[in-house]
């Protein structure tokens, strides 16, 4: 078996991590929100009975709090 040295090893455990950083920084948030940037917003489709019902839901709600 080889010997690694322990520099090569914090080396990609650091390039690793940073990595992983950018990744959940840069990529995931346009991941979540892809519908959005596809132009399929729920809100914006939305029927106008369907609003009334979602704002009189979420002011009972605030209400009960």
């Amino acid at each position: 078996m080889s010997r690694t040295d322990g520099r090569k090893v914090v080396a990609v455990a650091t390039a690793g991590i940073a990595a992983m950083i950018g990744f959940a920084q840069i990529y995931l948030p346009y991941w979540a929100d892809r519908d959005k940037i596809r132009g399929l917003s729920e809100e914006e489709d939305m029927p106008a009975a369907a609003k009334r019902e979602m704002q009189r839901a979420m002011a009972a709600a605030r209400q009960k709090k």
